[in-house]
């Protein structure tokens, strides 16, 4: 099992490499090229929680839920 300290120092290099845009495996609706989470440490509290997405080749951009 791990110490709560392993399990912190884990989870804080995780969400420290999820700040940045990155790929997140969706097909963009209009042009079906892989989508970017456009700031993935942000989070709308709507119901359900929902993030912003993007296409780099059409220019499509939206949210997705969380």
């Amino acid at each position: 099992m791990k110490t709560l300290e392993q399990f912190n120092s884990e989870m804080r290099e995780y969400y420290y490499n999820q700040k940045y845009p990155h790929l997140n495996g969706i097909a963009c609706p209009t042009c079906g090229a892989e989508m970017w989470d456009s700031d993935p440490m942000s989070t709308l509290t709507s119901n359900p929680p929902q993030k912003m997405i993007h296409c780099e080749e059409c220019g499509y951009s939206g949210y997705r839920v969380a």
